[in-house]
């Protein structure tokens, strides 16, 4: 009787960890999408700070609280910097959220890695509920990974992350960092590296 306990508490624990990270996943999505008042509000924010304490990540924690208390219109400000990153930041160039531009070698979007994405979503049962972004946005592709762990998927997970996630969103973080001054999206970016790299 206690070895078929501990394999339900195991069970249990399992199911707890992937509920978590599916919610993680969903809350990511969300930080990478053009702000909307809909969703970038004062419990978004909260949650991101929740997330910075839990993980006792205190200087993100200290900017991302700062930035909080000096800024009067979050959402217009996160309006400026998302434009500035991911859409139009001339004379400098931006940084793409979609993976065809870092693997296709065209820096060309719904290239042959949109297409390979949105087949892997289909092959595992899904499909994009709004194309205003191609399926290789990186909103998209969170939210797909938020569903396959929601779902205890975690052979599909895993090979989504290996195969079409980690070697674009390797590079994609890596201009980001160089670019990013803004304490929202340094650590949005910093935690999808952080909940999405092979041994979490």
């Amino acid at each position: 009787m206690p070895a078929h306990s501990t394999t339900n508490d195991q069970e249990d624990a399992s199911a707890t960890e992937a509920s978590t990270l599916s919610t993680i996943y969903s809350f990511l999505a969300l930080t990478m999408r053009y702000p909307d008042p809909a969703f970038c509000n004062g419990p978004l924010l909260d949650t991101l700070e929740s997330l910075l304490a839990s993980l006792d990540w205190q200087q993100e924690l200290a900017e991302f609280r700062q930035w909080r208390l000096e800024t009067p219109d979050h959402l217009d400000d996160l309006r400026t910097e998302y434009t500035r990153l991911f859409i139009n930041a001339a004379p400098r160039s931006t940084i793409p959220p979609y993976a065809s531009v870092y693997l296709d070698g065209d820096r060309c979007l719904y290239g042959r890695t949109t297409e390979k994405t949105r087949d892997f979503y289909r092959e595992s049962g899904y499909d994009l509920a709004d194309e205003s972004e191609p399926a290789d946005h990186i909103s998209h592709e969170l939210d797909f990974l938020a569903a396959l762990t929601g779902e205890a998927r975690h052979d599909d997970e895993e090979l989504f992350l290996q195969t079409l996630f980690r070697p674009w969103f390797e590079r994609f973080q890596e201009k980001s960092m160089k670019e990013a001054r803004h304490p929202f999206y340094k650590a949005s970016i910093q935690l999808i590296d952080f909940f999405t790299k092979e041994e979490q």
